[in-house]
């Protein structure tokens, strides 16, 4: 017993010896579609604001995992009907992989993760649905690329394109997933650096 505790306390203390913790807050735009049965859709264009804590592991810092809170606005629109706009904040742990050695200045990145969101508010035409016609939590997947750019000694300009995906539908008893496409940028702060 003794000895999986000292294993366990090493092993922490080796991964946050080498870590990097940083601090990341973006925001950008959304291009949603609503995919419904028999129903012909449009894509609507929305927002997303991404507020998030990051740990990056490894000797060359090339992974790491990033946990963030979001803010989203999907927007669509339904032929003949309407807008459907649904406003959901959620929760999206990401892994993700960074070319390049923790030194330098400019890396990219590639992330993927699931999502966990919930429906604060769920309109079709204007009109806002009741609490039992639409589901509450919906589940999905984020997967993106970009880059981030150091300035100076603590900061860096990053800016990521990707895609979302939900594996829940938004509408109760009805195939409703949204599909989006974003980009967004923002920025990092470090907060402890092993290696810069």
């Amino acid at each position: 017993m003794k000895k999986l505790i000292f294993l366990i306390a090493f092993t922490l203390f080796s991964i946050t010896s080498y870590g990097q913790y940083r601090w990341e807050v973006s925001a950008g735009g959304t291009y949603a579609t609503l995919s419904l049965d028999d129903e012909e859709t449009n894509s609507g264009v929305g927002f997303y604001f991404n507020a998030g804590y990051g740990y990056v592991m490894g000797v060359r810092a090339k992974t790491s995992i990033v946990f963030s809170v979001d803010a989203l606005q999907r927007t669509s629109e339904i032929e003949g009907i309407g807008d459907v706009e649904a406003l959901q904040i959620g929760f999206n742990p990401k892994f993700r992989f960074l070319t390049g050695e923790g030194k330098y200045r400019f890396r990219g990145f590639i992330n993927v993760g699931p999502s966990f969101r919930v429906n604060t508010s769920f309109k079709i035409a204007g009109q806002k649905l009741e609490d039992e016609g639409y589901e509450k939590l919906i589940i999905g997947g984020a997967y993106g690329v970009g880059f981030s750019q150091m300035v100076g000694e603590m900061f860096d300009i990053m800016a990521e394109v990707g895609v979302m995906n939900d594996f829940i539908d938004n509408i109760t008893d009805t195939n409703s997933k949204f599909f989006d496409v974003y980009a967004r940028v923002g920025v990092r702060f470090r907060i402890y650096d092993a290696r810069r």
